[in-house]
């Protein structure tokens, strides 16, 4: 049974805009400014174009290949089975995650109300015994509305997406007039303003809140048009959504009192900040507003998890589909809907508030795993220009070769931003997946063909050389024994490097078209010729 393709244009526009307006306008404003103070209007500048630029490769890889859980694919026909469960894997990790996080960003506003659902320890706030079973709950919830009709789900999303774009511009236009402090952006953060402001995008939540741009390529398969859905869900949310990120930092950092900032921005507090923005009107005397912000609170967070759940939900079935999980979570119901990836998920996410209790921690690892992940889609975009030439393009990158390798350089850099702590981690998660690769291969798949060995070669030296730069430079822990500016040259060169040997160890093109049309025949139709 295939996927129905009953997602409208407005739909899947809808899907990257409301994941995007979820708990990143409520809680990155603050974070941002406690890590670059006023400099973290650039950070979002910078995140924003840096997204951008990642939109454009998955615009044409999605408009070209449009398939459910597109970014598990991509990889499955450039360079074979275990180079896609490689990055298949952190970008699951880092899209299960999610729901977690957004379901923590509703509690932790909540407990301004219910001060039993959290508690802080050392600083940060941490789920109570009660609210993790309350997180656990509404975690179920989520999944099980998942399990309806995609389109009817498409069309509660529209409705969501318009409520969380207008409900930020509401609170900045009201925050804005009401105090605006133009003073506020003289106050310095620190002597490496520079080095703040490149922190910020994947440590305040900057990164994060700009995710879910990719999440309607995820839902390419059930597009009902996606050549022309895609570009414009995809690029045009994330520039929407940069104009507004802005403007809500603009306005937060202006909106703080002088005395908010009498220890600087690294010590930023003022009463109510568990609910940074409701706190912030809070201060003003403006009771309705912090009303709203508080349903806003309780309805962007559900918006973001319950569209997030869907589009984690593809991307399990797209693994199964390649054979790199068992074919179990390929089980569609009634509603062609997968729903044993659905409940798998839940599970997985359920686990994920013990090593990550806070919503800092959460978002910092999903913003490396997925950005690493990211990194794939320019070296896919070279490959298939190679092996699948014939394919129609609705969207052709211009200047492939030279946006290709760009692009490769931002998500390296954002990688390597989130410090040498985080990509550890993260690279002891990738172990243990391909572990788990490993025991399902040998164990119980039948047929071994196109797993891709050779073509693996070029990602060893790029994962360990990334990891040295990184134990050698100056951001999360790093032994800054790489002076600041040379380790982006550090960086460029690996950049410049990695794409040239991973062309070398691509699939033959014979094998690629083997594949699409082994696995994916519905690709034929998109040949010209």
């Amino acid at each position: 049974m295939l996927l129905k393709r009953s997602i409208s244009n407005i739909g899947l526009f809808s899907t990257s805009l409301g994941c995007m307006l979820g708990s990143g306008w409520l809680f990155g404003a603050y974070y941002a400014a406690q890590t670059a103070g006023a400099a973290s209007v650039w950070s979002w500048v910078i995140g924003g174009v840096m997204i951008i630029f990642i939109a454009f490769i998955f615009a044409e890889l999605s408009t070209m290949l449009p398939l459910t859980g597109g970014i598990a694919r991509f990889s499955q026909f450039s360079h074979g089975s275990i180079t896609s469960f490689c990055i298949s894997w952190l970008a699951w990790l880092s899209c299960v995650s999610v729901a977690p996080t957004e379901v923590q960003a509703l509690l932790q506003y909540l407990s301004h109300y219910l001060p039993w659902l959290m508690h802080k320890i050392e600083g940060v706030h941490v789920l109570t015994s009660s609210g993790f079973m309350l997180a656990a709950l509404l975690l179920f919830l989520i999944s099980s509305i998942n399990t309806m009709a995609i389109h009817v789900l498409s069309r509660y999303n529209s409705g969501l997406a318009f409520w969380k774009l207008v409900i930020p511009i509401v609170v900045i236009t009201i925050l804005a007039s009401q105090r605006f402090h133009i003073g506020n952006f003289h106050y310095t953060s620190s002597p490496h303003q520079l080095h703040d402001i490149f922190w910020a995008l994947p440590t305040a939540g900057i990164i994060f809140s700009f995710l879910g741009f990719r999440e309607a390529t995820s839902l390419a398969g059930e597009a009902k048009n996606p050549q022309k859905a895609i570009p414009l869900a995809v690029i045009g949310s994330v520039l929407i959504c940069t104009l507004l990120y802005v403007a809500i930092q603009v306005v937060f950092i202006a909106g703080l009192d002088h005395q908010h900032l009498q220890n600087g921005w690294k010590h930023l507090q003022f009463i109510g900040d568990n609910g940074p923005f409701a706190g912030l009107a809070m201060s003003l005397g403006l009771g309705w507003l912090v009303l709203l912000i508080y349903i806003d609170a309780v309805i962007s967070p559900l918006g973001s998890a319950l569209i997030y759940t869907t589009t984690t939900a593809r991307l399990t079935y797209a693994m199964s589909v390649n054979r790199q999980i068992p074919l179990c979570l390929q089980y569609l119901n009634t509603k062609r809907v997968p729903v044993t990836a659905v409940f798998l998920n839940f599970i997985v996410g359920l686990l994920l508030f013990l090593p990550f209790p806070g919503w800092q921690a959460l978002v910092s690892f999903q913003s490396v795993a997925i950005v690493f992940a990211y990194g794939m889609g320019p070296l896919s975009l070279l490959a298939l220009r190679q092996q699948l030439p014939h394919v129609e393009r609705p969207f052709k990158l211009p200047w492939h070769k030279v946006m290709c390798i760009l692009t490769f350089y931002i998500c390296n850099l954002l990688t390597y931003w989130t410090g040498w702590q985080t990509l550890l981690r993260l690279m002891i998660s990738l172990l243990i997946g391909v572990i788990l690769f490993t025991i399902y291969e040998c164990r119980y798949r039948h047929t071994k063909e196109h797993l891709g060995l050779k073509n693996l070669i070029w990602l060893l030296p790029y994962t360990a050389t990334l990891l040295i730069i990184s134990y050698c430079g100056n951001f999360g822990g790093g032994k800054g024994w790489i002076p600041f500016g040379w380790d982006f040259a550090c960086i460029a060169i690996l950049s410049v490097a990695t794409p040239f040997f991973a062309q070398r160890y691509r699939l033959d093109q014979s094998i690629t078209k083997q594949l699409t049309d082994q696995y994916y025949p519905d690709t034929n139709t998109l040949l010209t010729r």
